[in-house]
């Protein structure tokens, strides 16, 4: 039977039906839903194929009154959630490139397909298995990571719960110079998606302080069904001399070791974070980033590459 495959505004979105296509499927990531996409895209609309079968968030701005896609801040990977057949992929590429003639998004770690058809970047995304239990998570750790968590336990640090509001803040005085892509208003719309997501636990904050209560790292957590997702995590320059963070997400991971969920590191590309991520042992499952201007000269300069 031919697939309807469509793409909706936001506004005419079912929502209780995308919610449910993003719940039920491994691929259906926190980005996805909707009360993320609501509260961090500028606008957007929704791919459908058939009965919400499968759902693909389309973000997009304007300029010169050209639609154009992009992702928003504070979000890593959104791309095609559900059971997508191959064959579908054609028409579903030339839908997205008649919504929209130039884009950057990120595909989901599980639209392996689309490899075969587009020339895509892979991203490096970290997971570990929290399922295993702590003492089979910390058998993966790299030796140089459990000697930096042995001097931490000597430093007598405080591991506790935080106030998201401070989390965002103290991310944004340490990052906003290097993130030149993430508006002030970005860093309102997410506090404010985080502070609706605490009320019933999809959001939460933990910090290591030192004896005198000083703050030397601190994490902002979401979490779902499937994941908790590292999205906002700050070291000061005094934590980072002591190793706050690794003590931090060590305690983390023990903290939620043996519940049925993945822990996303969420990255990175950057060397000096990749490398950190990776003395906690854990196991690489990219995304995939994708890149196009189907304008000619001279509108493809809106947006290169």
């Amino acid at each position: 039977m031919k697939k309807r495959i469509k793409i909706l505004p936001s506004k005419r979105i079912d929502k209780e039906k995308w919610d449910a296509c993003v719940a039920a499927h491994d691929n259906g990531l926190i980005y996805s839903s909707t009360i993320y996409l609501d509260a961090m895209a500028q606008n957007w609309h929704g791919l459908v194929v058939d009965d919400y079968a499968v759902v693909m968030a389309l973000p997009w701005k304007r300029k010169m009154r050209i639609r154009y896609g992009y992702t928003p801040a504070f979000i890593q990977q959104l791309g095609l959630v559900g059971e997508v057949a191959e064959d579908d992929l054609p028409k579903i590429l030339k839908l997205i490139y008649r919504f929209y003639a130039f884009a950057d998004f990120n595909f989901n770690f599980s639209n392996h397909g689309i490899q075969r058809i587009l020339p895509v970047i892979p991203r490096t995304n970290f997971l570990v298995d929290l399922s295993a239990g702590y003492e089979h998570i910390r058998s993966h750790y790299k030796s140089n990571l459990k000697e930096n968590i042995r001097k931490a336990g000597g430093e007598a640090f405080a591991y506790a719960a935080g106030m998201i509001e401070d989390g965002v803040q103290l991310y944004h005085d340490h990052y906003k110079a290097r993130m030149k892509h993430v508006r002030e208003k970005d860093y309102l719309h997410f506090r404010q998606l985080c502070k609706t997501l605490e009320t019933d636990g999809r959001c939460f904050a933990r910090t290591a302080r030192d004896q005198h209560n000083q703050i030397l790292a601190f994490a902002i957590f979401l979490r779902d069904k499937k994941r908790i997702y590292n999205i906002m995590n700050t070291t000061t320059h005094e934590g980072r001399n002591r190793e706050a963070n690794h003590f931090l997400l060590n305690r983390v991971l023990h903290e939620f070791a043996g519940e049925p969920l993945l822990f996303d590191f969420e990255g990175s590309e950057l060397s000096g974070v990749r490398e950190f991520y990776e003395n906690f042992g854990p196991v690489n499952q990219p995304y995939f980033h994708y890149h196009y201007n189907g304008y000619t000269w001279p509108l493809h300069l809106l947006k290169k590459k």
